[in-house]
């Protein structure tokens, strides 16, 4: 196969690589990166075919045009603009007046809509490329999570094992972080979500705000685009005049016939015609782009319920643990104080811990999220017997967003949630005697022994709902 198209090959499947589906996402993020672009993608294809394949304007020329002539003004006007004149009105004699009223938007549609369908896969990629930089590998905890072997019990117990094992080094190297930065202001996004534990949130966060505000925008220039300053709010007036029975030939948008000036030199003397064109492809384009305003509506009112949904889940202190003991509540262990819970969720799992429960609950189902929350919460017992934090009377909850924005709040040891007794050193490592006493602790052998007498009770819930 020749260089060249090895290379365009090889940009091919890139493309279409970027394309394919991914997990740590959801179904509103795919509307944006994935579901959208492939229908812009398509738009721009046919209007490129009916542009530089098809006749996309005929225009009625003077009898004595020869057949070359004739096309020398079609493609003349095509290029250079036409204007749109209602019949009822005369032909404004003045060449400014004329050029107030061209339309130049038919030429770069293909482009336009390729531009946009990259500007939609823009806050995917921001995401993709910020995700694993707090060591919480998003996309392969979830994949491992997803995977069809997992409806056999014992493979289930494996993959669970190992995610809470990934799950428990990340969220141990950002409870670490928050002993050694202490005291240190740290302003930068990266860091501040590390420290709080609050890093795959914030970065998740941003990019679904940035998906909104994509599609904001994407109204924005769309009016710009297509030159409808005077109504903003373009898919509705198309729409009512439709409802209206008020055609093009009123309204002037997306015209069928226009009018298109070009001069041309014979023997010296400069001659000007006017003719009369029909833009086939503005038909086209009117079914298009109200849909695509449509479309844009749907997602932004989409974008803004989905975003609300989230932040309340993973940033309202309240709704985290609620979200974490619905899952907590499903096993058989021993009774679960509010207090534990809420140290569970607030200083061992924080909000990453609880995003990550919440992406393996959407898409590998409350089956393996409650098998998920019961192994890390036999970590959070070994944890807390290791450090030695009790629950506190005085309810504190990790900070919100807000305050993760703004660089306060407190960690473990820094005031808030739990006690450090005073002969427990912050930074002291645990020696292998102490591991294996916690892990021979009695609580926790009868905690684990626990999980194999619940697999009917998980499978109840999960067909039943009880």
């Amino acid at each position: 196969m020749p260089t060249g198209s090895r290379v365009g090959a090889h940009f091919l499947s890139s493309v279409l690589r970027m394309l394919e589906p991914r997990t740590d996402d959801d179904f509103v993020d795919r509307l944006h990166y994935l579901y959208t672009p492939i229908m812009l993608l398509m738009f721009a294809l046919l209007a490129s075919a009916k542009n530089y394949a098809g006749h996309p304007i005929e225009c009625f020329v003077p009898a004595y045009f020869t057949r070359a002539m004739e096309q020398y003004s079609e493609n003349y006007c095509y290029v250079q603009n036409t204007y749109w004149v209602p019949f009822q009105e005369h032909i404004p004699h003045r060449l400014d007046e004329r050029e107030k009223r061209q339309i130049g938007y038919y030429q770069w549609v293909s482009f336009v809509l390729a531009i946009s369908a990259l500007m939609f896969h823009l806050p995917a990629l921001c995401w993709r490329m910020l995700s694993n930089q707090s060591g919480l590998n998003v996309s392969v905890v979830l994949s491992l999570a997803c995977q069809e072997e997992n409806v056999d019990p014992e493979v289930r117990d494996r993959s669970v094992d190992i995610l809470t094992r990934h799950i428990d080094d990340a969220l141990r190297y950002q409870r670490d972080l928050i002993i050694r930065s202490k005291g240190v202001f740290l302003f930068a996004l990266i860091n501040i979500g590390r420290l709080y534990g609050a890093y795959v949130t914030l970065v998740y966060s941003m990019c679904k705000l940035l998906h909104l505000f994509n599609v904001l925008i994407q109204f924005y220039f769309l009016n710009k685009f297509l030159g409808t300053a005077d109504y903003p709010l373009f898919g509705g007036h198309v729409i009512y005049d439709l409802f209206r029975d008020r055609e093009w030939q009123d309204s002037g948008r997306f015209p069928r016939v226009t009018l298109c000036d070009f001069e041309i030199r014979v023997l010296g003397n400069i001659h000007r015609h006017t003719v009369q064109c029909v833009l086939v492809i503005n038909m086209f384009l009117e079914k298009i782009f109200v849909f695509l305003w449509l479309w844009l509506l749907f997602l932004a009112f989409l974008s803004i319920v989905n975003l609300s949904a989230w932040l309340a889940t993973v940033a309202v202190p309240i709704c985290r643990q609620a979200f974490v003991e619905k899952f907590l509540d499903l096993s058989q262990y021993e009774p679960k104080t509010s207090a534990e819970v809420h140290l569970f969720v607030e200083k061992f799992l924080r909000p990453d811990g609880v995003f990550l429960l919440k992406m393996v609950s959407v898409h590998a189902g409350n089956i393996m999220c409650t098998r998920l929350s019961e192994s890390l919460w036999i970590q959070f017992q070994q944890w807390r017997a290791s450090t030695k934090i009790l629950p506190s009377s005085r309810k504190e909850s990790s900070p919100s967003l807000g305050i993760l924005m703004s660089g306060e709040g407190g960690g473990v040891g820094g005031g808030g949630g739990g006690v450090l007794l005073k002969d427990q050193k912050e930074d002291h490592p645990l020696k292998e005697e102490k591991e294996e006493a916690i892990i021979n602790h009695p609580q926790i052998k009868k905690m684990k022994d626990q999980r194999k007498d619940k697999e009917i009770h998980l499978y109840n819930y999960q067909l039943w709902g009880y």
